[in-house]
């Protein structure tokens, strides 16, 4: 099991941005009614919150590396994949207050 934990991190954060990204685009494209930007940002703060708990989580891998290579390597990757999926959402979210709903 311990073996598995350092992968945690990276699973993390690329679920929460696949989650969020088909969750509010599912809600925008397929049910008008239902998504309002509340429900989206809703979706996008969830999101957040669980990428950057993988990122935090990726990060406490990387610093008790205890120079394993790979432990390393995974850790460092969680961190930065956390970074750029939080950027994806956080990108989505601002597109929720700028475009209006159903507006295609």
């Amino acid at each position: 099991m311990t073996r598995r934990l350092p992968w945690l991190g990276l699973l993390l954060a690329a679920c929460a941005w696949a989650v969020s990204q088909q969750v509010a685009s599912d809600a925008i494209f397929d049910a008008c009614n239902r998504g309002q930007g509340g429900f989206v940002l809703l979706v996008c703060v969830i999101a957040l919150a669980v990428d950057v708990g993988g990122g935090v989580f990726a990060l406490a891998v990387w610093r008790g590396a205890n120079g394993h290579k790979g432990t390393l390597f995974l850790g460092l990757l969680g961190v930065l994949l956390a970074l750029l999926c939080g950027f994806a959402i956080i990108l989505q979210a601002v597109s929720v207050l700028i475009i209006p709903p159903c507006a295609a």
